[in-house]
């Protein structure tokens, strides 16, 4: 049933739909910017101004970014190319299949457990981008902090967790929202009048994935050690 709804999704991904164009919500009240063709979107988010990931007070240790393919590990080679370029720039980056979100999170709770509270980076595709969001409740629970979630074309609409500082949605169906309480800052990305963008291909767009890099990047590094590191335009 699981892969009926994702092919149902996918066959849905083609079809254009009127969505607001990009909504940023803020301590719970979402503040509608004005529409923008699905293009200009994505032109502006790769050159847009960078503004730095909102991080705990606590927070030390270097980033961790865990990025979640979505079904059958064959759909989300995305992933893989964003943790290389990650990697890269020398960002610890570990790609897992949605499936293994369980093992992710326990992973990440015993290493903040340790001591080390460096920022985390949640990255997914499709079902890896539902599972993210549900990751990023289980941590809540245990009062982690996430730095910044990256959800490319989940399958169903999500309220972020007030665990999460700051969260990007790039869509072709389902808009996210801050959950009651949250006080993270919310992005959607509305690229469904894209005809050159599908939830097959949306995680491999040259121009959202320089984007993404860039703002691990900023919620990896604090401002005064932002200018060695090389930026992918």
């Amino acid at each position: 049933m699981a892969a009926w709804l994702v092919i149902a999704a996918l066959a849905a991904a083609t079809a254009p739909a009127a969505m607001p164009g990009r909504a940023v919500a803020q301590s719970g009240l979402a503040q509608a910017a004005p529409p923008q063709s699905a293009q200009h979107v994505a032109q502006d988010n790769a050159i847009r101004p960078q503004q730095p990931a909102r991080k705990s007070p606590q927070a030390q240790g270097p980033v961790k970014v865990y990025l979640l393919r979505g079904f059958l590990n064959v759909f989300s080679l995305g992933m893989d190319d964003l943790a290389a370029k990650l990697q890269a720039d020398g960002i610890s980056a570990t790609v897992m299949n949605h499936a293994d979100a369980d093992f992710a999170a326990s992973r990440i709770v015993t290493t903040f457990n340790a001591g080390d509270h460096g920022p985390i980076v949640l990255i997914g595709h499709s079902l890896g981008a539902d599972a993210i969001v549900d990751l990023a409740n289980a941590l809540a629970r245990y009062n982690i902090p996430i730095a910044l979630l990256v959800l490319f074309d989940g399958t169903e609409a999500h309220q972020i967790p007030a665990n999460v500082a700051t969260a990007i949605n790039y869509t072709k169906h389902f808009m996210i929202a801050p959950a009651p309480g949250s006080r993270g800052v919310v992005s959607n990305v509305d690229l469904s009048a894209d005809p050159g963008i599908d939830h097959l291909n949306i995680d491999t767009m040259p121009s959202l994935q320089a984007q993404t890099v860039n703002d691990v990047l900023q919620a990896a590094f604090p401002p005064a050690q932002r200018e060695p590191v090389s930026r992918r335009q």
